[in-house]
């Protein structure tokens, strides 16, 4: 019969040891299910593959370390909330001792002898506990833990949409740094042609050398900055390829998107923000968590009710001691120096941090849009501002052109119309790709970066 007690308590250890296996793709599973629910897979991808910003985003969704470490925060936060309900549950343990100790004396007729020898006493208790009251505080930590998961899921989601506005605005700076690079390649093959011309007059005297340093001097300069943009470019796809966490992008960037002309009302963009934006939900749901903790804090107050029950599945001498054990305990604190107060109060602190945390995190967000709508209407009136003074700069080149065929305008009047029309082509360059940007920065403001990462990329 004790055989039999005893193989039934190892049985029960069995399932405890099998519950020790923890299934690490199932909890990566838990946040990449947040991060995957509007952003779509991407594609396979090379080194040498062409690369859209939508297959941009979906890379740096899937590979970016920084949401990962997010993710880890969520799934940490529902592990917090399954400790949270444990405390509804019952406990059970298995805890089989062994006690050696002397043998107690012995009465004789001529008093207490000692026996001299030791006596073993093998148990195997069967341990049970629950809490049956906590005055509250059992369920303040579910509500706080659950509140705690909201929070760190829309804190990952905000980074989400942080991570694809960093992708959009490294795309476009290469986009930009490779379109400059052309625009003075371009320039620099007119510059060495224009050189050749100046060495053909020079040749049949009808330059001087001074026109010819000239415009050696301004092709020197185009190859600095054509240098320096080709470096940017080699930079800034660095920075891409770290945000998409691959080796290397070296294919080419095939456009982003054709942002709408029309804007819509700053009140119209602040209201969205506050309807959308996930960190501002995340500073309220962490108010609400630190106000259950405020709860949880003063339920110390009030008493608490314990049962515990102990069975025997086996014990030495039987016969002579309880076959099992039960205990209810209520214990109400009467005097604790100021501890639960000290609690109290500092979860009161809390709470009102996370309150003021919440408003600045609106004051913030009204200030982002605010900022991103502001200068995406600044890159509109400049883009039709440098729209035409690029078109009067090359108009001025033609005619310096056409004046100095003529022997009425000088070799430096040529070089100056060429260099307001680079300035000019770089400066629209330049502002169109910043208008790009200056809409994401507005969309992300608004909090709809995942919906045009899913739909409004082309």
């Amino acid at each position: 019969m004790n055989r039999a007690r005893l193989r039934l308590a190892m049985a029960l250890l069995i399932p405890l040891l099998a519950g020790c296996h923890i299934d690490q793709a199932a909890e990566v599973a838990h946040y990449r299910a947040e991060l995957d629910a509007v952003v779509p897979a991407p594609a396979d991808f090379t080194a040498s593959s062409d690369l859209s910003l939508r297959e941009a985003m979906a890379l740096a969704n899937q590979n970016n370390e920084e949401l990962a470490l997010g993710g880890e925060d969520y799934v940490q936060a529902l592990i917090g909330k399954c400790r949270a309900a444990a405390q509804f549950a019952p406990t059970l343990s298995f805890g089989p001792n062994l006690i050696v100790a002397d043998r107690p004396a012995a009465l004789t007729p001529i008093g207490y002898r000692n026996a001299g020898s030791t006596v073993r006493r093998f148990e195997a208790p069967l341990n049970a506990g629950v809490n049956l009251f906590q005055g509250g505080a059992s369920v303040a930590g579910q509500n706080s833990a659950e509140a705690i998961v909201q929070q760190r899921r829309l804190l990952l989601v905000d980074l989400q949409a942080t991570v694809l506005l960093d992708v959009a605005r490294a795309y476009y700076g290469v986009l930009r740094a490779e379109r400059a690079a052309d625009v003075l390649r371009s320039t620099l093959s007119l510059q060495d042609a224009n050189v050749l011309d100046v060495e053909r007059r020079l040749n049949n005297g009808l330059a001087t050398t001074l026109a010819l340093a000239q415009v050696k001097a301004q092709r020197d300069g185009t190859r600095a900055s054509l240098a320096q943009a080709e470096g940017d470019a080699t930079s800034r796809r660095s920075a891409l390829s770290l945000l998409l966490g691959v080796p290397s992008v070296q294919g080419t960037l095939v456009g982003g998107f054709a942002a709408p002309n029309d804007q819509q009302p700053l009140p119209d963009c602040e209201q969205a923000a506050l309807a959308h934006r996930e960190d501002l939900a995340a500073a309220e749901a962490a108010a609400t968590a630190a106000r259950e903790q405020v709860d949880a804090a003063f339920a110390q107050y009030y008493p608490s009710v314990s049962f515990d029950f102990t069975g025997f599945l086996y014990r030495e001498d039987y016969a002579n001691v309880s076959r099992w054990t039960s205990l209810l305990a209520l214990n109400l604190p009467i005097f604790t120096g100021g501890r639960i107060q000290a609690d109290v109060r500092e979860a009161w602190s809390r709470y009102r941090q996370a309150l003021l945390a919440q408003s600045l995190v609106r004051r913030n967000v009204l200030r982002d849009v605010q900022v991103s709508h502001n200068e995406l209407a600044t890159a509109n009136r400049r883009i039709t501002e440098l729209r035409s003074e690029d078109a009067a700069a090359q108009d001025a080149l033609r005619l310096a052109q056409s004046a100095f065929a003529n022997n009425l305008a000088t070799n430096l009047d040529v070089l100056t119309a060429q260099d307001r029309a680079l300035a000019a082509q770089l400066d629209l360059t330049t502002a169109e790709f910043d208008r790009a940007t200056a809409y994401l920065d507005l969309v992300r403001a608004t909090g709809g970066i995942q919906d045009f990462a899913a739909k409004g990329v082309r």
